[in-house]
């Protein structure tokens, strides 16, 4: 079986990051239970940062809202927002960056990304470089994986809140 290209593994953490993004507006339209299609129209509107604090703080309130609720899963779910932030972060990089192709001293194909950050600390503007081999987007896309499966389980807990009583 062939390796997966550098290419191969950039677009594959970025559909992986849209999953997890789609998996956002669904917990948000299952915790409002409201009109779908409305809820769809706000959160369309979110950039992900929002999208992420907004899904947090409902899912506090959802919770607040239960009986019996467990106060430990606000902080196991708050816990996984922290991680998609640091993601979303790690993709705002991915995406807004150039790329050129690269070839290690080994021979292995990769890619060189670039990206400028302002530093107004320093008064400068700083040039990033990141050398990346097909397997250094494994780390990434593990992480988004991962926080796909938690968000599900998620999903899974909220529909047995909304239908307690449904075997």
């Amino acid at each position: 079986m062939n390796q997966p290209t550098p290419f191969h593994q950039l677009g594959r953490f970025v559909v992986l990051f849209q999953h997890i993004e789609a998996e956002l507006t669904e917990l948000l339209v299952l915790m409002s239970r409201a009109d779908d299609e409305v809820i769809r129209i706000l959160v369309n509107e979110l950039e992900f940062s929002k999208r992420v604090k907004t899904t947090d703080v409902l899912f506090a309130r959802f919770i607040d809202l239960l009986p019996n609720s467990e106060p430990s899963e606000k902080t196991e779910f708050h816990k996984l927002m922290v991680e998609l932030t640091k993601l979303g972060e790690r993709r705002n990089e991915i995406v807004h960056s150039r790329y050129f192709r690269w070839r290690n001293v080994a021979g292995d194909d990769g890619l060189i990304r670039y990206n400028s950050e302002l530093s107004g600390k320093k008064g400068v503007r700083e040039d990033v470089e990141e050398e990346i081999l097909p397997e250094r987007f494994e780390a990434d896309c593990d992480r988004c994986s991962l926080a796909l499966m938690v968000l599900e389980k998620s999903r899974l807990k909220i529909i047995d809140w909304n239908y307690p009583d449904v075997a």
